[in-house]
């Protein structure tokens, strides 16, 4: 690395290296750079879930014994972490199992017909794209695209040139998992409001990294998963407006969704159907059957630990160490970095690719050679790397992320790696 390329862009307040001895994968030698696709757990959270399986493992709002009174409480506490950790209020939030069914549950709830138009952009996840992509084929709607181009740098004035009176749905990524582009979601909720568009949020690479406050950003769903911050595998989290969920119809129904305790108001058993059904208080009118209750648990005890370090803290880091690799990777011949310069518009990513070198073959040399794991791929950007409307003619690229446990040696470590690649695969 050359003095002209400093991996320094920044003071953080975080130190990592009091942080690793709570994560124990970090004890090898290798350096993980995967955090944007599954982070690393600390030992609280996973202490926390053992608890429960060990101390008092029993279902929830079921039962008057001891153990399911327990573990009622535990998960509504963590539920209320959960929510105001993000500046929501309980009772609009719902535990699915990933960022996945939250924004399919968000796509089967919303009414949708024949004509109207959903807003993507080219750089969303297949996650936030094949739930509208289905919607729309089911009802006869249109999905139209916005290109932020290859840098990823969205120019609101552009977009809402998209928004028209057929325009129902808008459903956008907060921070790019391919880029690490950060989307102006503000301005996007403003413009949406507006117009009376309903305004979805794919935050599962923002919750993580930043403060979030739902009511201040004025959306109507977001939605995020557990694995990305710290949390287990296995939940999810969709936040929906107050009114949506008093209002809307849920997608997916089932045991705990229907208040059995009221009067039933079907004629007979052959009428009986929704308009009959009186639903469960919220927030259990959208948690159909037994909810993820060890990993509900599991991801309190991770917002317990993200809180402690503080989010600022966080974000400023992996921020830092980003845009200090990203200009370090600049200097290197033949490397082409993906994404915009400036250091404000990036979270934690970083995305190049090195001339004449399929990506694959540099995330195996990184793996083999250097003990470094990245991911490479297309990222499940469909939209920005595949098919006849592609952003970039490429078929993937190599994708390096950080997170608070990561350090400014390992940073440096990687940009020395793909500097010493660059060099002999010229």
């Amino acid at each position: 690395m050359t003095a002209t390329t400093p991996l320094h862009h920044g003071a953080s307040a975080l130190d990592p290296t009091r942080l690793r001895s709570d994560f124990p994968c970090l004890a090898s030698e290798s350096v993980y750079l995967d955090s944007v696709a599954s982070s690393l757990t600390p030992v609280s959270v996973v202490e926390a879930m053992n608890e429960y399986y060990f101390s008092y493992r029993a279902n929830v709002h079921r039962g008057s014994y001891d153990a399911s009174m327990m573990a009622s409480e535990q998960y509504e506490a963590a539920l209320a972490k959960v929510a105001a950790f993000i500046g929501a209020d309980p009772e609009e939030v719902v535990f699915t199992s990933n960022t996945t069914l939250a924004l399919n549950l968000a796509a089967l709830s919303l009414p949708l017909s024949a004509g109207d138009e959903i807003v993507l952009s080219t750089l969303e996840h297949t996650s936030n794209m094949a739930p509208w992509a289905l919607k729309a084929y089911q009802v006869g709607a249109t999905i139209r695209w916005y290109n932020p181009g290859p840098e990823g740098v969205f120019e609101i004035d552009d977009f809402v040139k998209l928004l028209n009176e057929r325009t129902r749905i808008v459903a956008l990524t907060y921070v790019s998992n391919v880029l690490g582009t950060v989307y102006p979601v503000e301005a996007i909720a403003n413009a949406c409001s507006e117009r009376g568009i309903v305004y979805v949020v794919d935050a599962a690479q923002a919750v993580p990294h930043r403060r979030i406050d739902v009511h201040a950003l004025g959306c109507d769903f977001l939605a995020f998963s557990g694995h990305k911050m710290l949390g287990p595998t296995g939940i999810g989290v969709l936040y929906m407006k107050r009114e949506h969920a008093e209002t809307l119809m849920p997608g997916i129904a089932g045991g705990g969704t229907i208040d059995t305790t009221a009067e039933c108001r079907c004629p007979s058993i052959d009428e009986c159907g929704p308009k009959y059904v009186t639903f469960s208080a919220l927030p259990d009118k959208w948690q159909a059957g037994t909810p993820p209750i060890a990993e509900a648990i599991g991801l309190g005890a991770a917002v317990d630990y993200l809180q402690a370090v503080g989010m600022e803290n966080v974000h400023r880091h992996s921020q830092s160490l980003a845009a200090g690799v990203a200009g370090a990777l600049r200097s290197i011949p033949g490397i082409q970095v993906y994404g915009p310069e400036e250091a404000s518009l990036l979270s934690s990513i970083v995305s190049f690719n090195l001339a004449n070198v399929p990506p694959d073959e540099v995330g195996r040399m990184l793996n083999e050679r250097y003990h470094i794991a990245v991911r490479s791929g297309a990222h499940c950007a469909l939209s920005y790397f595949m098919g006849a409307d592609a952003v970039v003619d490429v078929p993937g690229n190599v994708r390096a992320s950080f997170y608070l446990y990561n350090t400014q040696e390992e940073a440096q470590q990687f940009a020395s790696a793909v500097r010493e690649i660059a060099s002999f695969c010229s």
